[in-house]
């Protein structure tokens, strides 16, 4: 039997599909956009629900990204 954690790796799992459907039916598409966005580029920009250590990376290189964007701005 395939464990949660390895279905959330950023692939057409049944889990991620699941999550995705349910976020669409009740309401939240956005978030359901998010997680399709997830599965089809996750493994792209180094994001791995399954591998906790890879989602503060993640948010790291997106602050950093976002303070570059902001420093540019201002001082442009």
């Amino acid at each position: 039997m395939n464990d949660i954690k390895q279905q959330l790796a950023p692939s057409w799992s049944a889990v991620n599909i699941a999550i995705a459907a349910i976020l669409f039916l009740i309401g939240w598409w956005p978030l359901g956009l998010v997680m399709i966005a997830y599965i089809v580029w996750g493994s792209k920009v180094g994001l791995d629900l399954s591998r906790p250590e890879t989602v503060s990376g993640f948010a790291s290189r997106i602050s950093a990204a976002i303070k570059a964007g902001i420093d540019s701005f201002t001082k442009g």
